[in-house]
């Protein structure tokens, strides 16, 4: 579709190029091909199958050749999905704002001649109805056509979703679209189709010819994809991935671009029943075992848990089941797990009171200082002192159980974090430790602050 509009794009251009008539005056000669493709590719987007990225890359390419009918695709553009355009990243709308006065601006005063290819610039007219229009959607001014559209399209959005949940993805398929840029698709040729799976390739960095060139790009991709693979498993027998399910979890986030490449091939294993805790345990193991903490986990968890939500649940007790093993495990381990249940309670997947089956300081042993220590600096170093005051003073207030973590908590950060290097005056970790103590004040506990 995408290379059919561009098909067409390049015709008009070199129509009107060759024709200094203006659209309006145009008549039958003026094909509709182009105009319609941009159309359903608009539509595509306010249904959610493309994103943003591809619509905004189309408007910088318009804008970039800013002839007539180039300023009358994004008229109709604009006109079909400026709104949500400006809902999904305003940001990149404020640009194409500069982009189109500036654009304009040099049409308007250059008006007289014509652009590189000798093909008229727009007309002032139509520019100012544009830059009108772009205005209106900068401002969220809306006009009663443009509220008619929202609401039938809305409508049309909520069935589409409706029916992407339906499919065997569930909710992933519903909150799903293509990213995918303009560029790659003018470069399938050369790069492949890097968002099907099996269907990228090296390119065309040899200069070789017809079949001989395919030759070299599939024996190039299927050794390195070999290679690559042959690492994995091997590393997942190092890693003690005893089970099928488990190598296949495993080489899934190893061999991963990011969190949503990870995350999509995680919910195409399709694992069923009590299968899918697998993935939890492999990716607890996984983040425990990194040199250093990556965020990356945190993110395909997070991914993970707003899909199907009992997976809340199975990293609970996997991080129960890691704190029975402190006596076992290494430190870079429990530092590594620490932030990660961190980043977990930040984002309100996990509950704090996670850290009560561990928060026994009479027999806590050393690894478990140490993951507490990491866990609790990391929150205040990542969070300003009221949201820190909201989750040490939500870990109970009214229970028993709740009244005996803040009490645990309480004597942990006077013990352990009090004297800590970074509790420095004036420091953000300073005043977070202030008012986590503050949270955790329990009468019972008054003998112990004053000691």
């Amino acid at each position: 579709l995408v290379k059919s509009y561009i098909q067409a794009r390049d015709v008009a251009r070199k129509v009107s190029s060759s024709n200094s008539e203006s659209l309006d005056n145009a008549g039958d000669g003026y094909s509709k091909e182009g105009p319609n493709l941009v159309l359903i590719l608009s539509f595509l987007y306010n249904f959610q199958v493309v994103h943003c990225t591809l619509i905004y890359d189309i408007i910088r390419d318009l804008i970039k050749s800013f002839r007539e009918i180039d300023v009358e695709l994004l008229l109709l553009i604009l006109r079909t999905c400026g709104f949500q355009l400006r809902s999904d990243d305003p940001s990149a709308l404020k640009d194409i704002v500069l982009l189109v006065q500036e654009r304009a601006l040099k049409a308007t005063d250059d008006h007289s001649k014509r652009d590189e290819i000798g093909a008229p610039y727009a007309g002032s007219a139509r520019i100012s109805f544009m830059i009108d229009a772009i205005t209106d959607l900068k401002n969220n001014k809306k006009r009663k056509r443009d509220e008619g559209l929202l609401e039938k399209t809305g409508k049309f959005r909520k069935f589409v979703g409706r029916m992407k949940s339906a499919t065997p993805l569930g909710r992933a398929s519903a909150d799903s679209c293509m990213r995918i840029a303009l560029q790659d698709i003018i470069d399938i040729e050369v790069k492949g189709r890097w968002w099907k799976v099996g269907a990228s390739f090296i390119g065309n960095q040899f200069h070789a010819d017809g079949d001989d060139m395919d030759t070299v790009n599939k024996q190039s991709a299927s050794k390195a994809k070999g290679v690559k693979e042959n690492k994995l498993l091997k590393l997942a027998a190092k890693q003690h991935m005893n089970t099928d399910i488990r190598r296949s979890i495993f080489c899934i986030l190893m061999g991963s671009s990011d969190c949503d490449d990870a995350f999509e091939k995680l919910v195409r294993l399709n694992l069923k029943g009590k299968q899918d805790r697998e993935i939890v345990r492999v990716l607890v193991h996984c983040c425990g075992q990194e040199k250093s903490y990556n965020p990356f986990y945190a993110f395909v968890a997070i991914r993970l848990c707003e899909f199907q939500s009992n997976t809340k649940f199975t990293l609970q007790l996997s991080f129960w089941d890691v704190f029975k093993q402190f006596d076992e495990i290494k430190a870079r381990k429990a530092a590594n797990l620490a932030k990660l249940l961190s980043h977990l309670v930040r984002e309100n997947i996990l509950s704090f009171r996670v850290v009560s089956k561990v928060l026994d300081l009479e027999v806590l042993p050393e690894n478990g200082v140490i993951f507490l220590t990491m866990f609790v600096c990391n929150i205040f170093e990542n969070c300003d002192p009221i949201f820190v005051g909201h989750l040490f003073g939500g870990s109970g207030s009214v229970d028993a159980e709740g009244i005996a973590l803040r009490e645990s908590l309480s004597v942990f950060l006077l013990q352990y974090l009090k004297g800590h290097p970074s509790n420095a005056k004036k420091s953000q970790f300073r005043a977070c430790y202030k008012a986590a103590v503050k949270a955790c004040e329990v009468d019972i506990f008054e003998p112990v602050k004053r000691r």
